[in-house]
């Protein structure tokens, strides 16, 4: 028996094989009711979301768990499973006994030639961290060498990283910089997690986006974990390059972000 495509109330209990159905007569095993009761949390989450995107939250404070499970046609517990999630993923904070409220950290970032992103947040208050999780110098792979106009055969600086917007995590990925352009990348990063900053100790202080490609996708269990997020929240994934003042490129990037809690803007000329 498949699952079910839409959530009805579960009937009498019937013993060890699962949960009957009143109106199907067939049962539910375990297994299926888990998985109905999580599509129901989901789906409250991502009205909430949606909410929150729209502004609808007067004072950015939810209303009860009772209004929402109205409003959601589920029961509470369905609605604090939600709400704890959210929570866990930095866009709701709870205080007990006050309220449910709104995280102000929704990241809106201007796409232009500028790639300094770290700066652009800051300019929004907020407080900016990026971890890195490995630098290493490897033989880069063809389509890469491609997008960085170096020899297949080529050695590059592999940085992979995760970025923090007020101590939740935003986006995580790999960024590959060609040795023969960015020599000594790699000790340059000593006391640093900025590659701005690493750029300059390596006599490259300027350079400008050449392009950004983005689409959307789910995350890999890797990237859901390091991000914080369900397996089945969609995230952005971007692939950049950066060139120096001379043209040439001197960083290739790929990493995924999360999309509930980002947007992008593109501006037109005036």
């Amino acid at each position: 028996m498949g699952y079910p495509q839409r959530c009805f109330p579960i009937g009498r209990f019937s013993g060890k094989q699962g949960f009957l159905h009143p109106f199907w007569g067939m049962q539910w095993s375990y297994r299926q009711l888990k998985w109905c009761l999580m599509k129901r949390w989901e789906v409250v989450r991502s009205g909430i979301l949606g909410d929150i995107r729209a502004g609808a939250f007067e004072n950015g404070r939810l209303p009860g768990d009772l209004v929402l499970a109205e409003r959601f046609g589920v029961n509470r517990h369905t609605v604090r499973n939600a709400i704890k999630v959210l929570e866990s993923e930095g866009a709701l904070r709870v205080q007990h006994g006050v309220g449910t409220f709104v995280a102000d950290d929704f990241i809106s970032h201007t796409l232009d030639s500028d790639p300094k992103f770290t700066f652009k947040l800051l300019g929004q208050n907020k407080s900016v961290k990026r971890e890195i999780l490995s630098i290493n110098e490897i033989s880069v792979e063809p389509d890469i060498a491609t997008h960085l106009k170096i020899a297949p055969s080529a050695l590059v600086t592999a940085v992979r990283t995760t970025s923090f917007i007020n101590d939740w995590p935003l986006a995580t990925g790999t960024a590959y910089f060609p040795v023969e352009r960015v020599p000594g990348l790699a000790t340059a990063f000593e006391g640093l997690n900025s590659p701005t900053a690493a750029l300059k100790r390596c006599g490259i202080p300027e350079y400008k986006r050449k392009w950004t490609r983005i689409t959307a996708r789910r995350p890999t269990q890797q990237e859901a974990r390091l991000l914080r997020i369900s397996s089945s929240s969609p995230v952005l994934f971007e692939t950049n390059v950066d060139v120096a003042p001379d043209g040439l490129p001197i960083k290739y990037a790929f990493g995924v972000i999360r999309a509930d809690r980002y947007e992008y803007l593109i501006e037109g000329d005036d």
